[in-house]
């Protein structure tokens, strides 16, 4: 054939397909149920492709966007919700990348100003505060010389649930005129006494920054004990006890006592760099944070892929095996019809849930072992239906004329048997798609899941596992996701049989 003649066979091929899906669409537009199963579908569908733009959090890995078990922001327009706080930031940037950003946003006293000054110092990574010791006389030791770097801030809110405290200090001269650093958070007028969050004596020149190991963390064994006396304190508590007006205090002490040095010019700088305080909220996101602080809400997106992505895909190949091992055993028959049809049957009155705990457990959890497990223990029933529609099939005399003129099994099975069969084909993997969502549900609720990605059916194992069945926010919806997606499925099956079911096809 020329190249025209193919060109209109297929523009004539294309032209046939969009005139069938517009009838077919004709009539599944006037099905209720399979409009409102599409309807469902589309929403998660939407939800799960959009979920890298509705939220930035990772469901699995980002842990603590704020504090554990944090109620959704919206509990705060309910009674008593005024005192929940969210993520709180002493400042934008941790680091000075302007000159504005200390002088600014910091106070800095010393009792000795013309010992002691501050000044911006951009050398060090994007900016520092530079607090600059000078000897007033060379021949005079100035002995202990103090500085504070503060920051004033108000607390309005009951106690948080956790934070944390981030600094990072270079020094110079300090082999001269030893240094010490010291953090601390305290009420402005306040009548609590508290040991310093952390003491660093430097007395020798560093070139990398020190920070504070263990990190200043309201969660860790020793920031607690040094607090609260024990490990079972609560520094949140302790250091926010009420709302109020809060200090984070920076205090540097200069040691010029080495007799040594006299006579010389003396000069020791410290220069301090990432300089925060981040304060987890209580409340956060549309549906709060679950027992690692990650958040629920980018959860439930995710996990509309993963719960999508695990029926789509295991309900295909569960079909395909189905509608392979139905149209050869039907269409051949003999010994590879009694023994396929005996294998099924063996695997059919197998307990499907124990089955699949036992081969979960031996080849792992990954998301797409589970895919395979499900897939191929889910191919027998539909196997039986097109093994018995090709017997009557293959008695058609359409399909004897195909013999008669000589056409080999391959061929009647691809032109005469599969476009008949292709009706059971759309219906049973729309019908499919909710048993695999609900295996994979069930697997993962009782543990069986892939640690790296989080379903609707992990949601709820954390839930349960984790003291989360009380909070409504957490469980329903997953929950409620998963029968709506299986519902979806299960009117777009009946939709689907109706429309191609010469037997229940609604004539309009």
């Amino acid at each position: 054939m020329d190249e025209k003649t193919l060109t209109a066979i297929y523009k004539s091929k294309i032209t046939f397909e969009i005139k069938r899906f517009k009838d077919f669409w004709k009539t599944f537009r006037h099905s209720k149920r399979g409009l409102f199963g599409i309807g469902i579908l589309i929403f998660y569908v939407a939800i799960a492709l959009a979920a890298p733009f509705l939220t930035p959090n990772d469901p699995a890995f980002g842990f603590y966007v704020a504090g554990d078990f944090a109620v959704p922001v919206w509990f705060k327009s309910l009674p008593g919700g005024e005192k929940l706080n969210e993520n709180f930031e002493l400042v934008t940037n941790s680091g000075f990348p302007t000159l504005a950003s200390l002088f600014e946003e910091w106070s800095f006293t010393t009792q000795s100003s013309d010992l002691v000054s501050c000044y911006y110092e951009p050398s060090v990574g994007n900016g520092s505060a530079a607090i600059v010791f000078r000897r007033k006389d060379p021949r005079v030791l100035a002995q202990k010389v103090e500085a504070h770097l503060t920051r004033e801030f108000h607390w309005p809110y009951n106690p948080p649930r956790r934070f944390y405290c981030n600094i990072t200090v270079f020094a110079e001269g300090a082999e001269k005129v030893p240094v010490t650093v010291s953090m601390i958070i305290k009420r402005v007028r306040g009548n609590e006494s508290y040991p310093s969050f952390w003491t660093k004596k430097i007395e020798e020149i560093t070139e990398t920054g020190i920070a504070p190991t263990p990190r200043i963390d309201s969660y860790t064994p020793e920031f607690k004990k040094k607090i609260g006396g024990t490990t079972w304190a609560d520094p949140a508590k302790i250091v926010f006890s009420e709302p109020g007006n809060y200090v984070y205090d920076i205090e540097i002490l200069f040691v010029d006592n080495k007799p040594e040095t006299l006579g010389k010019a003396i000069q020791a700088a410290v220069y301090i760099d990432d300089l925060n305080v981040k304060i987890y909220g209580t409340a956060y996101g549309l549906l709060g944070t679950d027992f690692m602080g990650r958040d629920i809400f980018a959860q439930f997106l995710y996990g509309a892929r993963i719960s999508l992505e695990v029926g789509l895909l295991s309900a295909i190949l569960s079909v395909a095996i189905g509608l392979i091992v139905g149209v050869v055993s039907g269409y051949v028959g003999g010994i590879l019809d009694e023994a396929s049809m005996r294998f099924t049957d063996m695997l059919l009155v197998l307990p499907q849930l124990p089955l699949l705990i036992v081969l979960i457990a031996v080849i792992g959890t990954s998301i797409w072992n589970l895919i395979f497990i499900i897939g191929v223990l889910g191919w027998m029933g539909f196997a039986r239906t097109v093994r018995s529609q090709t017997l009557s099939l293959k008695e058609r005399p359409f399909v004897e004329a195909a013999k008669a003129v000589g056409a080999g099994r391959r061929h009647i099975i691809a032109r005469h048997i599969l476009p008949n069969v292709m009706s059971l084909v759309y219906v049973s993997l729309a019908l499919s798609v909710p048993s695999a969502i609900i295996s994979e549900a069930a697997l993962s609720w009782l543990g069986l899941f892939d640690p790296s990605v989080v379903s609707w059916g992990r949601m709820l194992y954390d839930a349960q596992i984790n003291e989360g069945i009380e909070r409504l926010w957490w469980i329903i919806p997953p929950g409620i996701s998963i029968a709506l997606v299986s519902l979806s499925f299960i009117l777009l099956g009946y939709a689907l049989d109706e429309i191609l079911n010469p037997r229940l096809r609604l004539r309009r």
